[in-house]
């Protein structure tokens, strides 16, 4: 039996139905701008391209790969209208968009969400996704017509923010979505229903007189499925805790957490919109001079970013006491503790807690806990509420006295740190390892060659925030570390980024911390952070001494270096760089440099704050490529699974619809396709007789074939053609296909050896050979 096509407005209905259940679950996004109009309109008109030619298209029976091909132009033509302002595929319109969606995405990455009108637009890189993800959906449910397979798509749309953000669209969104699959599913099993052919309905005058067979059927079938699948997706992360699945934030929780984590930086830009200098802290401390307050450490370089990574963080782990013995920390190394009370302010909504590191005792009501390998403190996402804002806790911080001849400061040794404080990632930029190795040919350990990069940094490079090239990483590095007009420029998280990497190219354990350089008094025994405090450095790992901070920032920014970096070191001869010796401030123009009364950063710069600039953002254009990237390779493999089938049944199509000598060529595909023996160089009554023990009780519709083929071959021209003969011919090709294994079966509809058959007659079949015989 063949499949009937449905009828148009169902067909149309069922299209608008899933290009509309995409759009709801779309608006999953808007948490990632300020004005979600700017995508989502264009992403609803994207829809209605998608729906009404391809439901026209499939109604006329277009092939698959055409329907497709049609949908895409349509849409990229709308799409590139929207974005660029010109729908014509011209070199000047492809470059165009290319800026459009490069500019989107170092966008999505620089600023936090939701991105507003002020920042570069992201739109281009949402409408983009956004109308692959429509363009997907509705080729598996409707092209394709795999409803539930569709269900995956929508998960992935839906999951996009889940994971960047750690919310989804909100109870609307969810339930937009689930309504709209579940009409889905619906429509399909009811078009599944119906193409068994006109529903039977119940006698006249019976008490089911009023029933719909084909209705209870799709309610039995794909409504208690639907239902059912949505109800357990809701009440699973409440019965099984244990896999800490949580939908809407309503599963307990309990055992261990994977913290969800957002860079550190990126909560601290938060604080940083505005460029007035804002108090953050007040630190009540018995330290003399408090500095370099962390808030928290990025342990993974993506090439282009760093960031915190995911952090299993056990409940054990909690900000009520005592703290584990610094790692790597030699119980040789002297030590004087001090004692703090740290009061935070509204303004600083972070869900970072900041502390001295290391710590012996860190106290901090709520459900504050520690990463073990990185001693940052973070808000347990079982409290939606819990941030440092407007909160009081206390501190025992640890000083260590390295001294001044590096003797606690030994190679560290393989196994001693996670491995992925030394992964450096492919594709970095080959001057990050050739300067490192340039500046740090010399030295005889580790130590020296850290002493060496903060040196250089320090000596050769010039801190301006104005100036600084965009990013902290990647093609960055490039123009960073580089002689030219705009190299050698930088601020801190660069020199912080820089420096990290280039001792991971040599072996030594880095990471970048964020956190606040250094305080104002504002009493006795009391001073404030605000926000032109905020600073990043390295952190470096050595034996006996452990995590251990450099300074490569330059003076203009961070005036003193920890002492232990002090110590001499025979710096190399030729130095890779001809870069200022002087006072960096002396080769700024005067609008960036420091006046004689305050040595520090230029208040524009400070006022800012260095991580106002910082890589920050939701990494939205990073997640959303390799989304796209990876469905457009499994859409690419459909299409190219799918072509082969899509041609074969066009060409039976057009056979069975055909002469006398089509549908017997049909016959022949459909042979060789099955592997049933069709013998060559042989009249069609002998290879009818070949077939009549394939086509079983079917012997009848081949009888008629038959007489049909030798009648358009030997009778005189303009003999009538038997009616009927389309579906003699179906019939035929049905009975052999029921004559073989499922298996070959498949194989024959999947891959058609037939389509490599450039001719299926043999000589002897041609007409004109049998006529020129008689």
């Amino acid at each position: 039996m063949r499949p009937g096509r449905p009828a148009l407005p169902l067909a149309l209905l069922s299209a608008l139905v899933s290009v509309g259940t995409a759009w709801a679950a779309l608006t999953s996004w808007r948490g990632f701008v300020t004005m979600p109009s700017e995508y989502l309109v264009p992403l609803l008109v994207c829809g209605l391209l998608v729906a009404v030619p391809g439901a026209l298209l499939r109604r006329l029976d277009t092939p698959r790969v055409v329907v497709v091909l049609v949908q895409v132009l349509l849409v990229a033509a709308y799409v590139s209208i929207e974005v660029v302002g010109s729908a014509l595929p011209t070199g000047s319109t492809i470059d165009a968009l290319g800026r459009s969606l490069e500019i989107a995405a170092e966008s999505a990455r620089t600023y936090e969400a939701p991105i507003g009108p002020d920042a570069p637009p992201v739109t281009p890189l949402l409408i983009c996704s956004g109308a692959f993800f429509v363009l997907l959906v509705d080729l598996v449910a409707c092209t394709l017509r795999r409803v539930p397979v569709a269900g995956l798509a929508l998960l992935a749309i839906y999951s996009v923010p889940i994971g960047l953000t750690g919310s989804g669209g909100g109870w609307i969104t969810f339930v937009g979505t689930a309504i709209g699959f579940l009409v889905m599913l619906h429509l399909d099993a009811r078009d599944h229903l119906l193409r068994w052919g006109r529903p039977l309905g119940p006698v006249d005058g019976s008490p089911w007189a009023e029933t719909n067979p084909v209705a209870d059927a799709v309610q039995a079938g794909a409504g208690r499925i639907g239902v059912a699948a949505t109800a357990l997706a809701l009440v699973v992360p409440v019965l099984v805790p244990v896999l800490d699945l949580d939908v809407f934030g309503i599963g307990p929780g309990d055992g261990d957490d994977d913290i969800e984590i957002h860079n550190p930086s990126v909560d601290l830009r938060r604080d940083l919109e505005d460029t007035e200098d804002i108090p953050l802290l007040r630190v009540t401390t018995d330290d003399p001079k408090p500095e370099y307050l962390r808030t928290g450490v990025l342990a993974l370089f993506t090439g282009d970013i760093w960031t915190s990574g995911n952090r299993d963080v056990s409940t054990e782990d909690r900000a009520t006491g005592e703290m584990p013995e610094p790692e790597g920390l030699s119980a040789s190394v002297p030590t004087v503790e001090y004692e703090s009370q740290i009061e935070t302010t509204d303004e600083f909504d972070s869900w970072w807690l900041p502390t001295q590191y290391p710590a012996s005792s860190v106290v901090a009501e709520g459900d504050w806990r520690f990463d073990p390998d990185t001693m940052d403190f973070l808000a347990s996402d079982e409290d939606d509420e819990l941030t440092a804002a407007d909160i009081s806790y206390s501190m025992t911080a640890i000083e260590p006295d390295y001294g001044l001849t590096g003797t606690f400061f030994s190679n560290a040794t393989p196994g001693s740190v996670a491995e992925e404080f030394l992964e450096v990632p492919g594709g970095l930029p080959s001057d990050v390892r050739n300067y490192a190795q340039a500046v740090t040919g010399t030295a005889t350990s580790d130590y020296e060659r850290a002493l060496m990069l903060q040196n250089w940094f320090r000596d050769e490079f010039t801190y301006s925030l104005r100036r600084a090239p965009e990013g902290v990483g990647g093609g960055t590095f490039e123009t960073f570390l580089n002689e030219g007009p705009e190299g050698r420029i930088g601020y801190c998280e660069q020199f912080a980024s820089a420096m990290a990497a280039m001792a991971r190219t040599l072996g030594i354990p880095a990471r970048v911390a964020i956190g606040f350089l250094s305080p104002s008094p504002i009493g006795d025994g009391v001073w404030e952070y605000s926000s032109k405090d905020l600073h990043a450095w390295p952190e470096l790992y050595f034996e006996g001494a452990g995590w251990v901070r450099f300074e490569p920032t330059p003076s203009r920014r961070a005036r003193t270096v920890p002492d232990y970096t002090r110590v001499p070191v025979n710096e190399p001869n030729d130095l890779p760089t001809d870069g200022p010796t002087s006072n960096p401030s002396d080769e700024l123009p005067p609008s960036d440099r420091p006046s004689q009364a305050e040595p520090t950063a230029a208040p524009e710069d400070e006022a800012q704050g260095d991580g106002a600039d910082g890589d920050g953002g939701t990494d939205l254009g990073q997640v959303l490529t390799i989304v796209a990237v990876a469905l457009l390779a499994a859409v690419l493999l459909v299409v190219l699974l799918m072509t082969p089938r899509t041609l074969r049944a066009g060409a039976r199509r057009r056979r069975l619809a055909g002469g006398p000598d089509d549908v017997w060529d049909e016959l022949h595909a459909t042979a060789i396709d099955l592997d049933v023996p069709w013998p060559s160089h042989r009249s069609p009554r002998e290879v009818g007789a070949a077939l009549v023990e394939h086509v079983a009780d079917d012997v009848v519709a081949l009888e008629r074939v038959l007489d049909a083929v030798e009648r358009a071959r030997y009778a005189r021209p303009g003999a009538p053609v038997p009616a009927g003969l389309a579906e003699d011919g179906a019939t035929c090709v049905a009975a052999l296909e029921a004559g073989v294994t499922p298996r070959v079966r498949r194989r024959a509809k999947w891959l058609p050896r037939s389509l490599r058959r450039a001719g299926l007659r043999a000589p002897y079949e041609n007409k004109a050979t049998v006529g020129a015989g008689r």
